[in-house]
């Protein structure tokens, strides 16, 4: 039988706001105490190394247009979805694969503390470090020479980590297959449809987050395609999909029976 974790079980204040503390380091500790943290940062360090090529390359005339589109196709289409997919769904996942999740629910600890716990670790580790990749992956093209367009893809990344997580976490207590159908989810509606008919565009957390970084880069983002969404409904969007991805975590978890774990 599994361990009963010390750091919930052990703690009589556990059902109080002080148990939120506990299951944040017990969350870190399943989510990034893996392999999978050496498979995520090296994904991040993806836009890093595309960066380091081109400036290597040199001959750039437009290099605000080369780092925003490196920036929307690579860090945005595929490395932070993929990120928040491999860290969101593996927050609570873990837990309910080894079992641990039965020690949690048995306590009297309200599920939205543990919805938020597992949205936050997953989104702190996910943004930190695909933010950090944006933010180095620009520097390498850019130079110091565009700090708004700089500053737009670090909170593009920050934005898009964010969101991504909280769906995938939600996901993930949903079905044991959250890492497929996410996977199935970031090719085809993010990468496919949204790209071939703008009319999706509005429910495309990639186009919230490229609104995010147009509306702070300013007149550095004057080479990018057009953004599908404006950053007034992009804004509204966001906080619902935040919203409605916590609630629905914390319906499931509420009603997540013992026996489905392990």
């Amino acid at each position: 039988m599994t361990a009963v974790p010390p750091t919930v079980a052990a703690r009589p204040d556990v059902g109080r706001p002080a148990a939120f503390r506990p299951l944040v380091r017990l969350t870190a500790r399943g989510l990034l105490g893996r392999r999978r943290s050496l498979g995520v940062v090296a994904l991040a360090a993806a836009p890093v190394l595309v960066a380091a090529i081109i400036a290597i390359a040199g001959g750039l005339r437009d290099r605000e247009t080369v780092a925003l589109g490196s920036f929307s196709t690579l860090t945005l289409g595929l490395v932070v979805p993929l990120a928040a997919l491999i860290l969101g769904t593996a927050a609570l996942g873990t837990l309910i694969d080894d079992g641990t999740i039965v020690y949690v629910l048995v306590k009297p600890v309200p599920r939205r503390t543990v919805v938020l716990a597992a949205m936050l670790v997953a989104a702190v580790a996910t943004s930190a470090l695909t933010s950090a990749a944006a933010l180095l992956a620009g520097i390498l093209v850019l130079g110091l020479a565009s700090p708004s367009l700089l500053a737009g893809m670090v909170a593009g990344a920050l934005i898009a980590s964010t969101l991504y997580v909280a769906v995938f976490v939600a996901l993930s207590v949903f079905t044991s297959r959250a890492l497929v159908i996410g996977l199935g989810y970031v090719i085809i509606w993010e990468g496919f449809v949204t790209s071939l008919l703008s009319g999706t565009r509005i429910l495309s957390i990639r186009e919230y987050a490229r609104a995010v970084v147009v509306a702070i880069a300013g007149d550095g983002a004057t080479g990018t395609d057009r953004v599908g969404v404006e950053l007034p409904v992009a804004g509204v969007l966001s906080i619902a999909i935040l919203a409605i991805a916590f609630v629905l975590a914390t319906y499931r978890l509420a009603r997540f029976e013992v026996g489905e774990a392990g």
